[in-house]
């Protein structure tokens, strides 16, 4: 085996990449991606980064490599993480045993360490396979620079399955012995067969012999690029890796980008096989429908200067005063809730059903009451209600709208001018009346996905959709909805063999509803209250959701001016009949499960919630969530759950994790809605860590009229 030392391969890597002058450009829409769904050659990675918060998916088939599906998210400017799903067959790898196609899942990190300059190349860090099965498990430090604007020449050193083409021994053993070899996956039984996979293979990393890499990227035209790259990986045949045919290190690659957010690539792998790809990109922070679709807010009234000493007003008009603003509201989509006025104040208590953002709300509810308040009353209350709930108070001075509406920097003064604090109480305001529907109902298509699952990548149901509500009052509403598939009955399949004695509280959920009948997905009534004045209260009782029925109750503590909130529920749930009918006698299974739960607003759109407690198989534990939510809705994050179940019993993926995207519907149609579709991407949904999915919960339907989010958003204020 050949020995290279560390100062060697690191300078060998720099002057590679190295060697000329510019910055990186070669793609003008960013870098290109590889057929695992990260920037890069083919292959192999570089040391180059998508732009802030762009979402990558990639679709991608590698010959004997398999298919490969991707979601990739650049965090930060310089971090970026990967879950990807991918599927080969296993064909000759298990001698004495049939061939059989598998799953696998994977999670990437890659960090880039600093910007390219005139003489620095780009260099960054990366763990690929780090938290899954451990089949394509590598690390690498790698070093990217441009030359001129149209090539970019990367160079790197490889670990793990990247260590093996030409490979020598480990240059980190200069540093020490432990670095010279490298241990099979922990996760792997004595054979290397594999056990639960899932678990991060922290004592695997950058051990064991390394292998160099590079390649070269070539921009014939904006839209159309060359890729060459020498590969480090030697795929060879163990029993959890794909089959692949290796005649030669060198593989070569085409980009096509006919739109700057679609990439179609293709190439020849390892002289034996043909890639393609396609990849789709997407930012939450840059819309693709143009603004300007909200309807234009109304102007701001300003009262003549004569009027400005009125010190009262005729109190005979005010029936006629609440029903002008309610229409003027009205036409916003906001219901009037409660309004109280004074001789030099106004207080306005309204339910905003259009408007993402309570500031955009306010800014459109101050612009009608200047409409119609009379000239003496000078400052104007603000409470955002939710789910009957009054989240805040806030007040402005009616001067000050006048002054700063068309100014520059109008959203920042006036945001300095405001003054925040818990919602006052009831006493005194005038409810509205006959400006709330009652009932409500609609009925309409819908499509749910599931992604990802351990038998295949994405299962998909269609049919129609039936939601109800009726409120007995702001506060008690009874809502529900029934699903009826246009597939018709479905088989489900075998079902799960579960490795240890817990009941089957979430892997059953693919069976349930596929007979073909109308599905009652839930049916609840809800009570919304407050206990005390920064402490608010939610009870739902009925069909929970589509797989479990019972009653949750919940408190939450969130002043209006605290970044932290901490919260605790309980449920008392059974477990329905897989007809998602009325029944619950198929399982009888009862829990009594509950959490005790923190959240914490870290700033910039970042949101942290952990919850500790007893989960739905009986487990107990904790889950630790990051999110990081845009102004526009978009919000994108990762979750894992440990608990007392142990791995073994948990079965394959070891622990429950997962990403999450919520995309609201206003993204992409251009006008207000408080509307969303959130899905998750599981590592594989198994009975750990397994929790109750209620509707409402407290913290989400709260923090939106706090301080925190509205200053966030408070840009929509002149909207």
């Amino acid at each position: 085996m050949r020995r290279l030392n560390l100062r060697t391969i690191l300078a060998g890597i720099a002057s590679f990449g190295g060697a000329a002058f510019g910055g990186m450009a070669a793609a003008q829409d960013g870098p290109s991606y590889t057929v695992f769904g990260t920037p890069g050659l083919i292959e192999m990675p570089t040391a180059e980064s998508a732009d802030r918060s762009d979402i990558a998916a990639t679709f991608a088939y590698a010959g004997s490599g398999g298919y490969r599906t991707s979601f990739s998210y650049q965090l930060t400017p310089k971090l970026s993480g990967s879950f990807r799903y991918a599927v080969f067959d296993m064909y000759g790898r298990n001698e004495g045993s049939a061939d059989f196609e598998t799953f696998d899942r994977s999670f990437d990190l890659h960090y880039r360490f600093n910007e390219e300059s005139q003489y620095i190349p780009a260099i960054a860090v990366g763990l690929r396979d780090f938290l899954g099965t451990g089949r394509f498990g590598s690390e690498y430090i790698v070093a990217s620079k441009s030359v001129g604007s149209n090539l970019i020449v990367t160079g790197g050193l490889g670990w793990g399955r990247l260590g093996t083409n030409n490979g020598f021994s480990n240059p980190l053993g200069a540093i020490s012995s432990y670095f010279e070899t490298r241990p099979v996956y922990v996760d792997r039984d004595e054979d290397g067969q594999g056990g639960n996979g899932g678990t991060i293979s922290v004592n695997q990393f950058f051990r064991g012999d390394a292998a160099l890499f590079g390649g070269l990227e070539y921009q014939l035209s904006p839209k159309l690029g060359v890729k060459l790259e020498y590969s480090s990986n030697a795929y060879l045949e163990e029993p959890l890796t794909p089959a692949v045919d290796i005649n030669s290190p060198f593989n070569f690659g085409v980009t096509y980008r006919p739109r700057s957010n679609v990439e179609v690539n293709a190439g020849y792998l390892y002289g034996s096989d043909f890639s393609f790809g396609v990849t789709m990109l997407l930012n939450p922070e840059k819309r693709p429908v143009y603004s300007g679709l909200d309807s234009a807010p109304a102007p701001v009234r300003v009262r003549p200067q004569d009027a400005l000493a009125a010190t009262t007003w005729d109190r005979a008009n005010a029936p006629a005063l609440h029903a002008a603003l309610a229409q003027l509201l009205a036409v916003e989509d906001i219901t009037l809730d409660g309004l109280e006025v004074t001789d030099q104040s106004a207080r306005v208590r309204f339910t905003n059903n259009r408007y993402r953002s309570e500031a955009q709300a306010i800014g459109r509810v101050a612009r009608m009451m200047s409409q119609v308040m009379p000239a003496s009353i000078d400052t104007f209350v603000f409470e955002p209600m939710q789910r009957g709930l009054a989240l805040s108070a806030t007040t402005l001075r009616r001067s000050d709208i006048e002054q700063l509406e068309n100014t520059v920097g109008a959203s920042e003064a006036i945001l300095a001018r405001a003054t925040f604090d818990r919602a006052g109480p009831s006493d005194g305001l005038v409810p509205a009346v006959g400006q709330s529907d009652q009932w409500q109902w609609g009925i309409g298509p819908y499509v749910a996905l599931i992604l990802f699952d351990a038998s295949g990548p994405v299962k998909a149901d269609v049919g129609l959709q039936f939601d109800g509500r009726y409120e007995f009052n702001k506060n008690l509403v009874l809502s529900g909805t029934v699903t009826q598939s246009a597939l018709g009955e479905r088989a489900g399949g075998a079902f799960f063999n579960n490795p240890n004695d817990y009941v089957n509280v979430r892997t059953d959920g693919a069976y349930f509803g596929r007979d073909g009948t109308p599905n009652l997905e839930n049916l609840t009534l809800a009570y919304y209250g407050r206990v005390a004045p920064d402490v608010y209260s939610r009870v739902t009782v009925g069909y929970l959701e589509r797989m479990y029925g019972g009653v949750s109750a919940e408190l939450l503590w969130k002043p209006v001016d605290s970044r932290l909130a901490v919260g605790a529920e309980v449920n008392y749930t059974a477990l329905r009949n897989r007809d998602v009918g009325l029944k619950f006698d198929e399982y009888d299974y009862q829990v009594a499960t509950g959490h005790l739960s923190a959240y914490y607003d870290l700033g910039k759109g970042f949101q942290a919630q952990l919850d500790v407690g007893r989960y739905l198989a009986g487990d107990w534990g904790g889950t630790f969530a990051l999110d990081r939510e845009f102004q526009n809705g978009w919000r994108v994050g990762g979750y894992f759950t440990l608990t007392d179940m142990p791995f073994d019993q948990f079965g394959e993926g070891s622990f429950d994790k997962g990403i999450r995207v919520t995309i609201p519907y206003d993204y992409f149609i251009g006008s207000p809605s408080r509307k969303d579709v959130s899905t998750t991407l599981q590592s594989l949904s198994r009975d750990g860590g397994a929790r109750l999915n209620v509707d409402g919960r407290l913290y989400e339907t709260v923090r939106t009229g706090h301080v925190a989010d509205m200053s966030d958003t408070w840009g929509r204020f002149w909207r």
